[in-house]
């Protein structure tokens, strides 16, 4: 009893001493979590505030910058000497590739991370300008300025180590600043997952791979296997193909909808769609309630991530400037033939038959654009990157497979090898005839592009004098000036002066007006909106608007001379079709000299709330095309 005794005390100090340890480490890690402010002398707190200042300043552009170039503040020398690894957006603007070669090429958040940091450290000074506003002090710099940057969930947070002893003009005074906090309030972390997310699906499903070869092979002047009965034999130009592949791209990939993101609403709902899905047309007789948007539901629908991103937006975009390349088999140069096959004696002595199976390589890039509306405060952030679509032999190839890209790009070599000629080239406005200056001038040739320069006033008129690229014949010249619509002109063997016609364009101030089935126009409500798209039918001039206008979107520009467009105008309230107008429309340029404003009108047939009611309207609109009531006006 004696000893159960005493091994009874022994277990009650044990615990004693347990519990006493644990509260003491329980008070320790109290005590260490709180760190009191530093608290800064008010005569010098607005240095500090001075350098969060230009820490946060800094730190947006940084961000920003990197939102325009892939997640690169600055492009790494070995990206932005190759051209085949980024898009040339527009000027010196580069959006180099998160995937090339077969190999991912995107930079990490770390990466990221140390790049703002580094042009934080780099460009703080500058902004300081040596405190020159804090005359009243003397300042002194003790060390070099330390970045740290965090890229967390809500914000960007971006930490400096940069000691300075300040003092008063006595001297009396001495004060010491050393950390410095701001944060940009963008949700970069949450764009980067989904970025990452879409270029790994693109990896691994081949999403635009099919897509595009979808597209190819429904545009009947696309050629890829048939047998056709005719005596004349069939051929197709490979250029024009390649200009067919490219309109293609530029018209269809913005329609691409990405699930798990703020995308436009299809007309119903999805339960609509997955009813028809396992519908095979070749046996089954097509509904008459089918949806008129399903083809864009089962092939324009991308499902790239699992992540709910639904308070953000992402789009596709290919730009026809930025090239392709495609390759046909077989073809001989820019010729595709079919084979003529005699008919079997016994039964097909009367019929010539053609047949042909092509494959086809295409290589082009394409632009992810992802915004959110919520970062900075709520006036949003748009992060961009670019990848390559790869078509081995009409199938998805996200390997190397060895094909040279196309994307038109500044070549060194390329350009700097010139004729011994010099061409003059000058360019006049063709409706005035007159001639204009500061037109910016560049030379093409298949995947090669040299700037050339600008015309100028030389010995009382306007014109460029230049040599150009000798390795290419018969390239294009093409110009570019505000107000004007490129223009591009074929050099021609033994003529040195080129003269390039450029199509002057207007600017408008624009509106919209619904009318109802009485005739009554009004203006629309705060809840509606209308999207506009106008199409030159003669000229390469593509319009897409919204009304109320966004900003830096707040006119439209038309060319200023005689044209034909085909208008297309939806109404919406909210994300729900309400009405619209389509037209042929043809303007003279007495329809829009002196005018400065135009006036759209659209139907409003007013909410549908039946699938009955959404395909009565859009059979109304197509219906009603070309009313005269409802064309624009001028003002």
């Amino acid at each position: 009893m004696k000893k159960r005794g005493q091994v009874t005390v022994f277990v009650i100090v044990g615990i004693l001493i347990l519990l006493a340890l644990l509260l003491f480490f329980y008070l320790r890690a109290k005590t260490t979590i709180f760190t009191p402010e530093i608290v800064v002398p008010q005569e010098v707190a607005p240095i500090k505030r001075y350098v969060e200042s230009c820490v946060q300043d800094i730190g947006e552009k940084a961000v920003i910058k990197l939102g325009m170039q892939s997640g690169y503040v600055e492009i790494p020398e070995d990206i932005a000497m190759n051209p085949e690894a980024y898009i040339a957006v527009g000027g010196p603007l580069k959006l180099p590739y998160w995937y090339l070669n077969g190999v991912d090429t995107s930079p990490t958040l770390s990466d990221i991370q140390s790049q703002i940091s580094d042009y934080v450290s780099k460009n703080l000074k500058s902004c300081l300008r040596n405190f020159s506003d804090f005359d009243e002090f003397i300042i002194e710099e003790k060390g070099e300025i330390k970045t740290t940057t965090l890229i967390a969930e809500e914000e960007v947070i971006i930490t400096i180590d940069y000691q300075l002893v300040i003092k008063n003009k006595k001297g009396d005074k001495i004060t010491t600043l050393s950390k410095y906090t701001t944060s940009v309030p963008v949700r970069l972390k949450k764009i980067y997952r989904l970025a990452k997310g879409i270029m790994g699906a693109e990896n691994k499903d081949m999403f635009l791979e099919k897509t595009t070869i979808d597209l190819m092979a429904l545009d009947p002047e696309i050629p890829f296997t048939d047998m056709v009965f005719s005596c004349n034999g069939l051929e197709w130009s490979k250029a024009d193909i390649e200009q067919s592949v490219k309109e293609l791209l530029y018209y269809n990939l913005p329609k691409i909808r990405i699930d798990k993101t703020d995308y436009i609403p299809f007309l119903y709902d999805p339960v609509i769609y997955k009813k028809f899905q396992k519908l095979d047309v070749t046996k089954d007789p097509l509904p008459k309630d089918i949806p008129e948007d399903i083809y864009e539901y089962n092939h324009f629908f991308w499902a790239p991530v699992s992540e709910n991103f639904e308070d953000m937006k992402a789009g596709i975009r290919y730009m026809q400037d930025w090239g392709i390349q495609l390759e046909a088999r077989p073809s001989d140069g820019d010729v595709m033939k079919s084979n003529m096959v005699e008919g079997a004696p016994k039964y097909l002595n009367m019929f010539c038959i053609n047949v042909y199976h092509f494959t086809y390589d295409v290589i082009y890039p394409v632009e992810i654009a992802i915004r959110d509306e919520k970062s900075f405060n709520n006036k949003g952030y748009v992060f961009r990157f670019a990848f390559p679509v790869l078509i081995n032999h009409n199938q998805g190839d996200r390997s190397d497979f060895g094909i040279t890209k196309l994307a038109s790009y500044q070549d060194t070599g390329f350009c700097d090898e010139l004729t011994e000629e010099e061409y003059v080239i000058n360019a006049k406005d063709s409706r005035t005839k007159q001639d204009l200056n500061n037109v910016s001038i560049s030379f093409n040739c298949i995947k090669y592009q040299c700037d050339l320069g600008f015309i100028k006033s030389e010995a009382n008129r306007y014109r460029l004098k230049t040599n150009l690229p000798s390795a290419c014949v018969n390239g294009v010249i093409i110009a570019e000036k505000d107000g004007y619509l490129r223009a591009e002109q074929q050099v021609i063997d033994e003529e040195n002066d080129i003269l390039i016609m450029m199509d002057p364009l207007k600017s408008f101030d624009f509106s919209v007006m619904k009318v109802d089935s009485t005739g009554y126009k009004e203006r629309l409500t705060i809840d509606e909106k209308a999207a506009i798209y106008i199409k030159s039918l003669n000229k390469s001039h593509d319009i897409f608007a919204t009304y109320p206008a966004e900003e830096g979107m707040e006119e439209i520009e038309l060319i200023e001379d005689d044209a034909s467009y085909y208008l297309e105008i939806f109404l919406m309230n909210g994300d729900v079709l309400t009405g619209g107008f389509k037209a042929d429309w043809d303007l003279s340029y007495s329809d829009i000299v002196g005018k400065d404003k135009i006036i759209f009108y659209v139907y409003d047939k007013g909410v549908a709330k039946t699938d009955e009611d959404k395909l009565a309207m859009v059979k109304f609109l197509n219906q009603n095309k070309n009313n005269n009531e409802l064309m624009p006006n001028f003002e």
